[in-house]
């Protein structure tokens, strides 16, 4: 092949990388992510600002029951119908900080908080109609509900229903009493001034979190995707794998591990350069991302290796797709130097660590290694595993991808696949 045709070849091949990668893009991104990780916006601030949300209930708390304290001592009523009244919110208080103590994921957290907010402006009403001059007394309280929790709550409707509440214990409490026109005056000028510098400061601090959590999101992509394959790091390999791992071994469903490895790579590295040797790890890349389906997950491990996790697949299938994955490399006529890997296969046993499963395939990898590479090798069972035990219940893959499930027709294995 003369060098004028070989480029134009390498030119469209790169085209068609190009191509391929705009076309599987949404497929990379389900195969790279988690459940854990498609955190909202919501869901990630509520988990970052959780302890100082509980804070602001346990300090809103804290000051309410010396506020408590404080009026049934100067008045000389500490067991009166009034004074018991004024102290009955604590419990219910004291229940929702509890809740959203032990509820820092999901919504609950924000639930409870605004359950505290209504059960705190109902315990200010009630103080506010106790005293002589209560309106005056707990007027700062009602200020400063809305600029406390302003900043932690960033749900998008959690806050206007805090606001809502702030609002209503000053109107019920000009309602339920009788005040002079320029004290209604002030106690409106009051909430509206505090209401204003807390819509202020939720939109600042959510466009503050958001800035925070797009810049996360990116420095994890950084860390974690390979940047010249686009596939997962050895790091976010393990990651993935424990998930996976502990989601088979709760639904008793099997998984398997695939250890694939570019045979002679080194050689195409010295024969065509580096770009080429580049070339040939996206083409390896690509055709393995062409094999997974969106609940597999495909990663480069270092080097020519890539290491591919197959939930709800058995040994036997999970060797079917490693054998047609080898004859599709194998085609490939990109290189004057014939492309072919070598893939050692294990299949997960209950109690046994996600290492401890990529460690056999490895060593089945270079059980295909030895026996003259190009070939695909299942490893045999761990160590102390008994030699009757049931295997695991066959994979039912359905629609959920392209593998192809074995059935009773199905030729026998090939010798070769199997470890000695």
């Amino acid at each position: 092949m003369s060098s004028q045709d070989r480029s134009r070849e390498d030119r469209h091949e790169v085209a068609d990388i190009r191509r391929s990668k705009r076309r599987s893009r949404g497929r990379r991104t389900r195969t790279t992510d988690a459940s854990e990780d498609n955190l909202s916006f919501e869901d990630y601030a509520a988990e970052r600002l959780w302890s100082f949300l509980c804070a602001q209930l346990a300090t809103a708390l804290a000051a309410y029951v010396v506020m408590c304290a404080g009026g049934a001592w100067l008045h000389g009523e500490l067991f009166t119908h009034y004074a018991l009244a004024c102290a009955a919110p604590v419990l219910p208080m004291g229940a929702a900080l509890a809740l959203a103590w032990l509820n820092h994921h999901g919504e609950r957290s924000s639930t409870a908080a605004l359950v505290f907010i209504a059960v705190l402006e109902t315990g200010l009403v009630i103080n506010g109609l106790h005293w002589q001059h209560g309106a005056l007394i707990v007027l700062p309280a009602f200020v400063l509900v809305p600029l406390m929790f302003s900043p932690v709550l960033q749900r998008g409707w959690d806050f206007p229903l805090a606001a809502a509440l702030a609002v209503a214990g000053p109107l019920a409490l000009m309602g339920l009493h009788s005040l002079p026109a320029d004290m209604r005056f002030g106690i409106a000028l009051s909430m509206f001034v505090a209401l204003s510098a807390s819509i202020v400061t939720n939109v600042f601090a959510r466009r503050a979190n958001k800035k925070s959590y797009r810049l996360e999101h990116q420095l994890r992509a950084f860390a974690d995707i390979d940047d010249l394959t686009q596939l997962p790091r050895r790091r976010r390999v393990f990651e993935l794998g424990r998930r996976i791992l502990q989601r088979s071994e709760r639904q008793g469903q099997p998984f398997s591990v695939l250890y694939i490895d570019a045979d002679h790579f080194k050689s195409v590295n010295d024969r065509f350069g580096h770009d080429a040797g580049d070339r040939a790890l996206r083409l390896i890349a690509h055709h393995i991302q062409e094999s997974m389906r969106s609940s597999d997950v495909a990663g480069r491990f270092g080097g020519e290796e890539f290491v591919a996790l197959l939930p709800n697949t058995d040994q036997i299938d999970a060797a079917r797709v490693a054998e047609r994955l080898r004859k599709r490399i194998e085609d490939i006529r990109q290189f004057e130097v014939t492309l072919t890997i070598s893939v050692g296969v294990a299949q997960h046993v209950r109690g046994e660590q996600i290492d401890r499963v990529i460690r056999r395939a490895d060593g089945a990898l270079l059980d295909a290694k030895g026996g003259g590479r190009n070939r695909v090798v299942i490893a045999g069972r761990p160590a102390g595993e008994e030699a009757g035990a049931a295997p695991a219940a066959p994979a039912s893959h359905g629609t959920s991808g392209s593998h192809e499930p074995r059935d009773a027709g199905d030729e026998p294995l090939p010798s070769e696949w199997i470890a000695d």
